[in-house]
């Protein structure tokens, strides 16, 4: 196995925390799956270990999988967000 395969794969089975609850020997390749069946939650904590926990959503491979998604998108906007924009940068072009 070459070097760069062997950092990819640290640890097969981690245990997973959830309320005090321990589950062991879980797949590391199920991992992302789980999270996206929302079986995994984002404060649930993974340990390869089970001295050093963390929680899913600050670590550092997974925590992406539990990004919230945006309040805000292009459908909340009004109409004529285009042409406010427009006039507001004639505005400060001409106060500069």
């Amino acid at each position: 196995m070459s070097k760069m395969q062997a950092s990819q794969i640290l640890h097969r089975n981690v245990s997973i925390r959830r309320s005090g609850r321990v589950i062991r020997n879980v797949l590391t390749q199920s991992l992302i799956s789980e999270i996206r069946k929302g079986r995994l939650e984002k404060d649930d904590e993974i340990s390869a270990d089970e001295k050093n926990w963390v929680r899913l959503d600050q670590h550092r491979q997974l925590a992406r999988y539990f990004s919230s998604p945006s309040p805000y998108s292009s459908n909340d906007l009004p109409s004529d967000v285009e042409k406010r924009l427009s006039e507001l940068s004639q505005m400060l072009k001409k106060l500069s």
